[in-house]
């Protein structure tokens, strides 16, 4: 399974989590207010996890270009 799939499944699994818990609000089930608190801090939270894994794939994309490279100059040698 290559990594669009998973990205395709994982967005598809939160449009069906967010359309439950407005159908949910919608018919009284659940208060707003409770899914407006906690599905802001879960998006913020996401938000930063999102950001600090490109980040380390960033740095990790660096240094292996920087060790590919140091090997391909010695095979040369």
């Amino acid at each position: 399974m290559n990594s669009k799939n998973i990205f395709a499944y994982t967005l598809s699994a939160l449009v069906v989590i967010i359309t439950i818990m407005a159908l949910l609000a919608v018919w009284d089930i659940i208060e707003w207010q409770y899914i407006q608190q906690y599905f802001g801090k879960t998006l913020k939270s996401l938000i930063i996890i999102a950001i600090s894994a490109v980040v380390i794939y960033i740095i990790q994309s660096l240094l292996s270009k920087k060790e590919i490279s140091a090997h391909e100059d010695k095979v040369k040698s």
